[in-house]
């Protein structure tokens, strides 16, 4: 049951293949061209074995014997539709699969029945829009003929397909073997057997059908990589031959495939051109060129004026939407190059050398415009993270995320970058040696700005200030102003501007004033040396009064210093001064601390909370004045730098200087007299008298 099944598929495949050579028949018959039926003897092989004699390369057909092979074929049809397992419709896709390559016979022939099929759709009227999905298919299978390993990913299809009509108009040119003089799968095998060439060269030419080794379709027999490479060049030599009787099918493929417009423009328009138009020259007519021409300024004047546009609209407009509207024109570019792309490879049919460099610069615009969409997309993603009201005034942070965002867009365009240079032809290993060693000369060129950016980074991470802040540093003392990626801003207290590099910042020992919790005043209040200790307790007492917060429901103006009842006042009365430096933590201090040289000193300490300057200068301001008045109206004197004189013979501070301590036997050596503990000098005589300062040694 299966072999008979399998016997009716075959049969049905030969009957519908032969049908199609029945068709060209029929045609060639009724416009009495005879080279329309003298296919290729390959073809016929293939097509005609189950009807024709075996030696025979010609099919023997008449009119009648097509009326017999329709009906059998119809009859076919009609039985298998009744049979789902042998439906044709299940059993053959939408675009049959015409490419075999399992022996260097199977492979030529695939060639043939594929480019003589491509040539019948577009012999007589062009490039059709019914026709197109057939033609992509056989353009798509063709890339399965040949080995394309060395051709760049981006090229593979084109080629592929150019070479196939190259190879099968140079192989109309040359007489060709029969069908079964090519080896076939079994004879192949027989000669890896015996450790024999696994190549077959086509007879009179240099192409050459061997097995691949490596690569998607290992162990499959394709064109060989040289074949691919002098395609153009052979034929560029066989061309001024004439076709060979059997191959006069394919006659006017090149012209039809490589000089014929596509479905957009019509044939007719292009034969209505003067002759000057259809001349050739660097594998392109003249009117392809033009087009070529035409089609590149119209992409470059778009791109301008959408520059231009875009510049002046968004001049005026945020930072954000910019960046949105800036995506428009890599975006836009990217369209009208693969529009232009498709219009001049498909329509233009631009081939050869032009059609690989149209090719080329559209992936490099596309790439260049890849890499611009990238960054732009980052910059939108930072500015709305850093609009998010938690990144709000933290600019140190802002600038962290704008980094760390540029830094993945730089790492994602790499990629593209690596990934489409490798679809235009560029190994991997090339571009990562050429990027490092342009990364190196980059860091050497620009280190000073990458310790800048990296002292940036640091600045980032650890956070020392913050935009707005009161720093001290490198005998600055100001405001920082901006935290750039290469530099920091600050604002001195003089009005200037210092700009210093992230890089001494980073290594900088930073005072931040602006995140001190309070602001602590230690200050020093002298009293004379006379005053008495009461009245020093009486000044610390006071001065505890004045630092308190006195007690009951009541507030303070800080303009009149006077105390109002809660209630008292239509107006919301202040919280009393003291409270900001009254906490419990951080309670004034009052002490009688230091007997200076001209004066006792009494200390005052307090914290003041929460630490505004300008909110604790206008404290201080009111505390100076209440202890001036309080000391004032108490009558304790302030002390201020002085100096005391004591004249000699004062009875309540006696002076011994310039006298000296003697004893009596020293007193009689020098004719003296010791009276009372005092020395005098008996003969009167003032040089007798011992002028030497008291000695610190214990012993005189």
């Amino acid at each position: 049951m299966d072999e008979g099944k399998s016997f009716i598929n075959a049969t049905r495949v030969r009957l519908i293949n032969f049908h199609l050579n029945i068709k060209k028949a029929t045609i060639a018959q009724r416009t009495n061209k005879r080279e329309q039926v003298l296919v290729d003897h390959a073809h016929d092989k293939l097509h005609c074995s189950f009807w024709c004699d075996p030696n025979d390369g010609e099919s023997h057909m008449t009119m009648g014997s097509v009326l017999v092979c329709r009906i059998t074929l119809l009859v076919i049809v009609t039985v298998g539709s009744a049979f789902p397992a042998l439906s044709l419709s299940e059993r053959t896709p939408k675009h049959f699969d015409w490419v075999d390559t399992s022996s260097p016979r199977a492979t030529l022939n695939s060639l043939l029945i594929g480019t003589q099929r491509y040539y019948d759709l577009i012999r007589d009227e062009g490039y059709r829009r019914k026709d197109w999905k057939e033609l992509s298919n056989i353009i798509g299978q063709a890339e399965r003929l040949f080995d394309l390993r060395d051709i760049p990913p981006g090229h593979s299809h084109d080629v592929a397909h150019e070479t196939a009509a190259l190879v099968r108009e140079a192989l109309a040119r040359v007489p060709l073997p029969a069908l079964n003089e090519v080896p076939d799968e079994d004879e192949m095998a027989a000669r890896m057997k015996a450790g024999k060439s696994v190549i077959y060269r086509v007879p009179n030419t240099p192409f050459e059908i061997a097995r691949t080794e490596a690569g998607p379709h290992v162990g499959r027999y394709q064109f060989t990589k040289d074949t691919v490479a002098y395609a153009r060049d052979f034929y560029d030599e066989i061309r001024i031959y004439p076709y060979q009787p059997k191959q006069m099918s394919v006659k006017g493929l090149y012209e039809a495939y490589f000089l014929s417009p596509g479905p957009w423009i019509p044939k007719s328009w292009i034969q209505a051109l003067p002759d000057v138009a259809q001349h050739e020259f660097f594998e392109q007519t003249t009117w392809q060129w033009m087009f070529l021409v035409a089609t590149v300024a119209f992409l470059i004047g778009a791109i301008f004026l959408l520059h231009v546009f875009i510049i002046r609209i968004s001049r005026d407009w945020d930072r954000l939407y910019q960046n949105l509207l800036l995506l428009l024109r890599p975006l836009t570019a990217i369209v009208l190059v693969l529009w232009i792309e498709e219009f001049l490879i498909q329509h233009v049919r631009i081939t050869g050398f032009a059609a690989r460099a149209v090719d080329f610069s559209s992936h490099l615009i596309i790439l260049f415009a890849s890499v611009v969409i990238t960054v732009v997309v980052g910059n939108v993603l930072a500015e709305l993270i850093v609009k998010i009201r938690r990144f709000e005034g933290k600019q140190l942070d802002q600038q962290l995320i704008r980094l760390l965002v540029r830094v993945m867009s730089i790492v994602i365009a790499v990629v593209i970058v690596i990934e489409e240079m490798q679809q235009v032809g560029f190994s991997i290993a090339t571009l990562v040696a050429g990027a490092s060693v342009t990364g190196l000369a980059l860091a050497l060129a620009a280190q000073d700005a990458l310790k800048n950016i990296f002292g940036g980074i640091e600045l980032a991470l650890d956070k020392p200030f913050e935009v707005g802040q009161r720093v001290k540093m490198k005998n600055y003392d100001g405001e920082i102003q901006e935290i750039g990626l290469r530099s920091t801003k600050i604002r001195t207290l003089s009005g200037h501007q210092v700009t210093i590099p992230n890089e001494d910042v980073a290594k900088l020992d930073v005072e931040n004033v602006g995140r001190r919790p309070y602001i602590r005043r230690y200050c020093n209040i002298a009293v004379p040396y006379d005053t008495p200790p009461d009245e020093i307790n009486r000044a610390v007492n006071i001065l505890q009064e004045i630092l308190s917060v006195p007690s009951g429901n009541r507030t303070t103006s800080r303009s009149t210093g006077e105390s109002t009842a809660a209630g008292e006042s239509d107006i919301m009365p202040e919280p009393h001064p003291n409270v900001a430096i009254n906490q419990s933590d951080f309670p004034p201090r009052v002490y009688f601390n230091e007997l200076n040289p001209d004066s006792l000193n009494i200390l005052l300490i307090y914290w003041y909370h929460p630490p505004d300057y300008w909110d604790y200068l206008e404290h201080a301001h009111w505390i100076n004045l209440q202890i001036v008045e309080r000391f004032n109206s108490e009558g304790i004197d302030f002390a201020f730098p002085s100096q005391t004189l004591y004249h000699a013979g004062d009875e309540k501070r006696p002076l011994t200087i310039g006298q000296q301590w003697v004893s009596n036997s020293d007193a009689r050596l020098h004719g003296t007299t010791q009276e009372n503990g005092s020395t005098f000098d008996v003969k009167s005589t003032p040089t007798n008298l011992r002028t030497d300062f008291p000695s610190s040694d214990p012993e005189v």
